[in-house]
């Protein structure tokens, strides 16, 4: 009798995450390219290394994919570096070893390709001011470079920086077909009260309280790279992942820094401008330092999404050693507080299954695929649904085909493919979700023809803005019909 008691808990515990586990929700990971940390395990000086980078980012991928990821923040550009060709900044000596004159390898663009072709955007994760270390830039100072604890900054506060970076902005956009710009500190460094920058706000100050000149450096620059992206791309999103405790919480005594204080990072007034799509608060701390700023959070979206950041990183022994529970238990709040989702710091953690960590986040959490929430604000105008949905048997295979139905504007879209017992199928339920963001219009689907099971198939179009279409007309399928 316990055994049965026991089973019916934990069937009804599993069918209560489920049904909780939502269809719309960001599933971020950091893919960290500097110090060779992620990808690749060593730069390329030749086609068999090209071939091992390539071999070594499609595993990553592949495990990504399974453990029911969409989004992957790629580093594209480091400190002064990139890992594309580009014009106006070297390649990174951790991504090519000699220079790339014999081949077409693009890292950056097969990067967006393969993830595509899994139905991952590729969100090119750009680190703003930091250009690396003093004894590594000395040859190449600008007038706009300023040198702050040895590490070499870009000066927030002088025209020349942000002009420069709405320039790298400019090529990666055009030249790369990224679904989002990711940046990463974009702020002032820590302890950034002693910045020397004196001499551009004796400049460009105008008397203002030298904290809010700061403040509105970065704002400034914030707003004329979400409007130069959206004018060349309007589906291209604008994020950035920022410091985790946007002010200190009233009667709170702990020591910590905040975004807003010790940064001068404003992340609230992006979001209330309409000048981020997405924030990603790096929330990398447990317990009293987490919880209640998911809800000071809550306060500062203004329409838009705020996708808590974890530290995976925490769980290594030279670390803090978390347990995975403490990871979990996050997710789970953030859900509960009806935040936009989750992004991972790092890549390494989820593919290497750090203390099983990933198992845990997939079988709790990730039991299904997800598609990324609507941005309403850019568009929101459903694409039109797909038609003629052909369901045919090749060996263990049901072959879905359909045809792509012309879209307003010749928009771009995807298929979500949807399958249920029953009809109508209900598309706000994420156990119906069978496969999201396909390209092609087919897919490949394994049965099983030693068990009987009926389904309804049903495919959906999903443009770049995450707009949905209805479900086109069903086809219904049987398997192991001949064994009754």
């Amino acid at each position: 009798m316990k055994q049965i008691i026991y089973f019916l808990l934990f069937f009804f515990a599993i069918t209560e995450i489920c049904a909780q586990s939502p269809k719309e929700e960001i599933r971020a990971v950091w893919l960290t390219t500097n110090y060779a940390l992620d990808w690749p395990k060593k730069p390329f000086k030749n086609s068999n290394d090209i071939n091992q980078q390539q071999d070594e980012l499609i595993d990553i991928l592949d495990q990504l994919k399974a453990a029911n990821f969409n989004v992957v923040f790629l580093q594209a550009r480091l400190r002064g570096d990139v890992i594309y060709n580009s014009a106006i900044e070297p390649v990174s000596p951790y991504i090519q070893g000699v220079k790339n004159t014999w081949s077409k390898y693009d890292p950056l663009a097969f990067a967006i390709e393969e993830c595509h072709k899994r139905g991952l955007e590729c969100h090119a994760w750009f680190v703003t001011y930091p250009m690396g270390q003093e004894k590594d830039k000395n040859s190449k100072k600008k007038s706009f470079y300023r040198t702050y604890n040895g590490e070499v900054y870009l000066d927030p506060g002088d025209p020349q920086t942000n002009n420069y970076l709405l320039s790298l902005i400019d090529e990666i956009v055009e030249k790369y077909d990224i679904d989002g710009i990711h940046l990463d500190y974009i702020r002032y460094p820590e302890k950034g009260a002693n910045f020397p920058d004196k001499d551009t706000y004796q400049r460009y100050g105008k008397g203002k309280e030298k904290t809010d000149w700061r403040r509105e450096n970065i704002n400034k620059f914030v707003s004329e790279l979400y409007d130069r992206v959206k004018n060349k791309k309007s589906w291209v999103q604008v994020s950035s992942s920022v410091v985790g405790m946007y002010e200190k919480i009233e009667g709170d005594k702990k020591k910590y820094w905040t975004a807003y204080h010790s940064v001068f990072q404003d992340p609230e007034n992006w979001l209330a401008k309409g000048k981020h799509d997405f924030i990603v608060p790096m929330m990398y701390y447990a317990d009293g330092l987490f919880f209640p700023f998911i809800q000071n959070w809550k306060t500062k979206a203004n329409g838009r999404y705020i996708v808590p950041g974890l530290g995976l990183y925490q769980m290594d022994e030279h670390e803090s050693n978390w347990n995975p529970q403490t990871i979990v238990e996050q997710i789970r709040y953030s859900r509960d507080n009806h935040m936009s989702g989750n992004a991972f710091f790092r890549a390494q953690h989820i593919c290497r299954n750090k203390k099983g960590i990933s198992d845990e986040i997939k079988s709790q959490f990730y039991q299904y695929p997800a598609v990324c929430p609507p941005l309403k604000w850019l568009d929101k105008t459903p694409p039109v649904q797909p038609v003629n949905l052909k369901a045919v048997t090749s060996g263990i295979y049901l072959f879905l085909s359909w045809d792509k139905t012309v879209q307003p504007e010749n928009k771009q879209v995807f298929f979500n493919v949807y399958r249920s017992e029953t009809w109508p199928i209900d598309t706000q339920k994420a156990e119906h979700l069978l496969a999201v963001r396909l390209s092609d219009t087919m897919l490949f689907i394994p049965i099983d023809n030693s068990v009987v099971s009926g389904y309804y198939y049903a495919v959906s179009s999903y443009d770049r803005f995450h707009n949905e279409s209805i479900l086109c007309e069903p086809v219904y399928f049987v398997t192991g019909e001949f064994q009754k």
